[in-house]
């Protein structure tokens, strides 16, 4: 750890994490992240046990976001478990990202935007269209990277069991001016920097 981060009282990754670190460091670094390297280093990861089946017991069984490795900028690692029948909203991240399952099944869909290209600034003329559908277990990962990383992903109803998964990024998305979706109404709205977006799709769209 540097001294800036001392000062910024960054608490010192765990053993396992700062392996993850070392290894994707150089992979990251470019100015197109290598993907694949990433990704396997975020699955020898997730299929470490020992480590990370402790981080799955602190859920109890509730669904929610819980940051591993959480700088103020750069490279983060956080564990999400949405429930039975959770999918997060539609989004993206402006920065590369990278997902794979410690335990159970996550449902992860990539999306594109078709139409008006100047919807995606908010006209509303443009619309999605599903570009890929991968179910994720154990030793699988998806990787995105911008601008092609608008997804949604979680647990569709009686698809295995809902999973747990480590998510790592390029940088803290709400630093970024992002997107969101609405799959229901056809719904775009402009994310600014400081919000989360939603949870889950079945939330209402905050107003305007």
């Amino acid at each position: 750890m540097t001294s800036a981060e001392t000062k910024l009282g960054v608490t010192p990754p765990d053993a396992p994490v700062a392996s993850l670190l070392r290894r994707i460091d150089a992979a990251q670094a470019t100015t197109t992240p290598d993907l694949k390297a990433i990704g396997a280093a975020l699955v020898d990861l997730a299929v470490d046990l020992d480590y990370v089946g402790r981080w799955v017991e602190r859920f109890g069984g509730t669904a929610g976001s819980l940051p591993i490795h959480a700088p103020p900028s750069g490279p983060r690692l956080m564990i999400v478990h949405r429930t039975e029948g959770e999918v997060s909203a539609v989004h993206d991240h402006g920065t590369w990202v990278a997902i794979s399952p410690v335990v159970g099944l996550e449902t992860h869909r990539r999306w594109r935007t078709v139409g008006n290209a100047g919807a995606a600034a908010g006209s509303g003329r443009a619309r999605i269209e599903l570009a890929e559908e991968l179910g994720l277990d154990v030793g699988r990962v998806a990787t995105l990277l911008p601008p092609d990383d608008l997804h949604d992903h979680g647990h569709l109803g009686g698809a295995g069991r809902p999973a747990y998964v480590l998510i790592l990024l390029g940088d803290d998305p709400t630093h970024h001016t992002r997107n969101e979706w609405d799959l229901a109404t056809g719904q775009h709205r402009v994310l600014r920097p400081g919000d989360p977006g939603r949870w889950l799709a079945s939330e209402p769209i905050p107003d305007a």
